[in-house]
């Protein structure tokens, strides 16, 4: 959207974005402006690249994706050998689901906040296998952790294998307790799948404490 500039207060945030000055930007989740510093280190990396292509893909580029996925170690709390780069968490689900070893008369656990995208990604798995897709109601207003637990796992039957969960909701930005539900699906046997695609940057990782089994996320938010 377009509006009047925003006041002093808030300038030196702008003035890390290339944004113009007349556009006022909420959409970071979709389609989010980069960064200036961002900008300048990856335009870098760019011309890096492009002044021998050869030798950066054919020589260095192993090394050099390592090195950043010991970075990313040290911020999400997860052994570096333990992470995969994928384009944005959407793919990471998709490749998920399509991998799991589902059967009909299975069930997908999950909550009515997550993302479209998500959602129909799993139904389309789900009427693949055979495999029930659940969308347990998480009502709205939320005042407690328990009130959240209780509903989520309200959903849990004898068929259910797989629970699925958005760390901070896409439609109601939600936090969900994503600790207590992992801990109690892993003492169930669940499967844990969590879109954290709105986390890194946001609320604290450490995603070996967490315990989870696979865990998408984006780092451009």
């Amino acid at each position: 959207m377009t509006g009047a500039p925003l006041d002093g207060k808030t300038n030196h945030l702008r003035d890390l974005f290339l944004l113009r000055p007349d556009v006022i930007f909420f959409n970071h989740g979709s389609f989010g402006a980069c960064p200036r510093p961002v900008f300048e280190a990856y335009q870098a990396w760019q011309l890096e690249l492009e002044r021998q292509p050869v030798e950066f893909l054919g020589r260095r580029h192993a090394a050099l994706m390592h090195e950043a996925r010991a970075a990313l170690e040290a911020f999400v709390g997860a052994a570096a050998d333990d992470l995969v780069y994928i384009p944005n968490a959407t793919t990471g689900v998709n490749i998920v689901a399509r991998s799991l070893p589902l059967a009909p008369g299975d069930e997908v656990l999950t909550t009515d906040h997550e993302y479209g995208a998500m959602d129909r990604t799993w139904r389309f798995v789900c009427g693949q296998r055979g495999t029930r897709y659940v969308r347990q109601p998480v009502p709205l207003p939320i005042t407690s952790v328990e009130q959240v637990v209780d509903a989520i796992w309200a959903g849990v039957t004898p068929h259910t294998r797989v629970l699925f969960l958005s760390h901070i909701t896409s439609p109601t930005a939600v936090t969900l307790p994503v600790t207590e539900l992992v801990h109690r699906a892993r003492e169930a046997g669940l499967i844990t799948v969590i879109d954290g695609a709105h986390a890194p940057g946001q609320v604290p990782l450490d995603l070996t404490a967490l315990g989870v089994d696979f865990y998408l996320a984006n780092c451009h938010n």
